[in-house]
């Protein structure tokens, strides 16, 4: 049988493409037997070829799963159906996992903002931390801002019913009242004890130290609101005074360190709206209870009542447990996130711990702490521009806050609300602000806002120009609200977490040198009309030009 040696392939031209004969003219029995090494080649070749491969491959998923032994578990996905996965342990078998509402993911977490973002912002742990710690503000504001009825700047005029200190315990009004120390003696407990507490918690933890600081401080306002004198009394208010810090600093601190850094600017929007609540939950309590002594146990006893309920459910911070390499107590504390928000991940608790601490010297007592923090030239400059921001923010916002009553004439408790609730906007603002603009930009454009308004009030009489009046102070205390809530968010973030309460808790407590001085700030109008707003003004200047010497954080992490 003849076969056309001149016709070209046609079915197996791709056969002798592959075999190098690109449309050559091939005789068909010629083609037949390429045709045939082909199949071979493919059909009993790259099997063998596949099965050698495959067993390669395995040898080196053993070696890379021992050299991998020490970075913790890993998950490798092995199918395309939701939630099907293998676990490859130690020894390099697989074991199948067929859960297909929460599936295992690949994930290698080694930092502790790696962790609390896998945890998540709305998990219910996170949740129960963060309105945990931002209700202590309202429980904190009360106490603190309850003066203004307790002990006002300037007597009642008509429909007076409410007993205030000065009545009850007949003191007489001078240029610096004595009933005013209600207040200065409250921030005196926290300048002379306040730091004490946060060196504590940066020693033995956050947990123990807020604890103590919510029923001390409870117990010591209810004692005061049983006093039989003047003396009595002002002693329990110093020693609620001095755990200001504790209940304001320390939770700030503790909630930062168990969320993730994206949630800190928001986490302020919560504890800023807490801080109002409790601020304006006063004229209620005042107009309900006609008494300083019923306004005083009002405002101290849930704070007592809370501080129970937390030592039964608060835990510890992630970031101080890390921090202080509890790795047991970590994985604890994630396991528990983990269950309450119904997902599973695994992460490498020690590494995570080697990660943090690898460039933090470790601290062996407070004396080397503080060698260290006062000894590092950034870190002071830091925190003396740190203490001269919260000595003037919290010195201009109390003093706004206590004489809030005076704004409207003859409508003290709508003034007083006024006052509250014109900072609620800023706490909705700020996180935008922060994460847009960035930290420093925010503070500074808040302390420029305040100086121009309190300028501006220097000038203009409230008598003839009354709603011009309420308006430019409302904008002066919404910037000066937003400057002061700056301050927590900024500071919490320029020093290193081994150093944040120690740092924190210095600038915070000499703070209150500015608090003790607000309700005597009037003093300054007796030398000449508008000198306090004046030097308000001057200090918001002050502080928005030093801010520039401050880094940006936004970034940081």
């Amino acid at each position: 049988m003849q076969f056309n040696r001149g016709r070209r392939c046609s079915a197996t031209t791709g056969f002798c493409r592959y075999r190098g004969y690109r449309g050559g003219v091939v005789s068909r029995p010629r083609a037949i037997i390429i045709t045939y090494l082909y199949v071979y080649h493919y059909c009993y070749r790259w099997p063998l070829f596949i099965n050698a491969a495959l067993r390669h491959s395995k040898e080196i998923s053993a070696i890379m799963n021992s050299r991998l032994e020490e970075e913790g578990t890993r998950l490798i996905a092995t199918s395309t159906k939701v939630g099907m996965a293998q676990k490859i342990n130690a020894n390099g078998d697989a074991e199948q996992n067929y859960n297909n509402d929460k599936p295992l993911k690949a994930l290698h977490l080694t930092t502790t903002d790696e962790i609390l973002s896998e945890i998540g912002l709305l998990n219910p742990h996170s949740i129960f931390v963060m309105v945990s710690m931002a209700f202590l503000w309202c429980l904190s504001a009360m106490p603190t801002m309850s003066p203004a009825y307790m002990a006002p700047p300037t007597p009642c005029d008509s429909n007076c019913t409410f007993i205030t200190v000065q009545e009850e315990f007949q003191l007489g009004r001078a240029i610096i009242d004595p009933a005013e120390l209600t207040s200065s003696v409250y921030f005196l407990g926290n300048l002379v004890l306040g730091q004490i507490y946060c060196m504590a918690a940066d020693r033995i933890g956050r947990r123990p130290v807020l604890v103590w600081s919510l029923l001390v401080s409870g117990l010591a306002g209810v004692l005061a609101a049983f006093a039989s004198n003047l003396y009595l009394m002002l002693l329990g208010r110093f020693i609620q005074g001095s755990f200001f810090n504790s209940i304001t600093m320390i939770n700030w601190v503790m909630c930062c360190e168990s969320i993730a850094f994206k949630g800190h600017s928001y986490a302020s929007v919560l504890f800023g709206v807490f801080w109002v609540a409790g601020y304006c939950l006063i004229t209620p309590i005042a107009l309900t209870f006609q008494s300083w002594r019923a306004v005083q146990f009002v405002t101290s006893f849930p704070t007592l009542l809370f501080g129970v309920v937390m030592l039964i459910l608060l835990p510890e911070s992630l970031g101080f447990l890390i921090t202080k390499k509890r790795a047991v107590e970590a994985k604890k504390w994630i396991n528990r996130a983990s269950r309450w928000g119904g997902s599973e991940f695994e992460c490498d608790v020690q590494k995570t711990i080697e990660n943090e601490t690898a460039r933090v010297p470790e601290e062996k007592n407070l004396k080397e702490s503080l060698h260290h923090v006062f000894h590092s030239p950034k870190l002071v400059l830091y925190m003396g521009i740190q203490t001269v921001l919260w000595v003037v923010d919290f010195m201009v916002y109390n003093s706004l806050s206590l004489t809030a009553t005076d704004v409207i004439k003859g409508s003290a408790d709508k003034s007083f609300l006024f006052s509250g609730l014109v900072e609620l906007p800023c706490y909705f603002i700020m996180p935008v602000a922060l994460d847009r603009l960035g930290r420093r930009p925010t503070v500074i454009i808040s302390h420029l806002l305040s100086a121009a308004s309190l300028l501006i009030m220097c000038f203009l009489n409230p008598d003839s120009y009354p709603t011009i009046y309420l308006c430019i102070w409302l904008v002066a205390k919404f910037g000066m609200a937003s400057a002061f809530m700056c301050c927590f968010v900024y500071g919490a973030e320029i020093f290193p977490v081994q150093y944040r309460n120690i740092c924190l808790g210095f600038c915070a407590t000499l703070s209150n040198i500015g608090a003790m001085m607000s309700p005597h700030c009037n003093i300054l109008d007796s030398i000449f009309s508008g000198l306090m707003f004046a030097t308000f003004a001057a200090l918001s200047a002050l502080c928005a030009f030093i801010t520039t010497f401050l880094p940006e954080t936004k970034d940081s992490h």
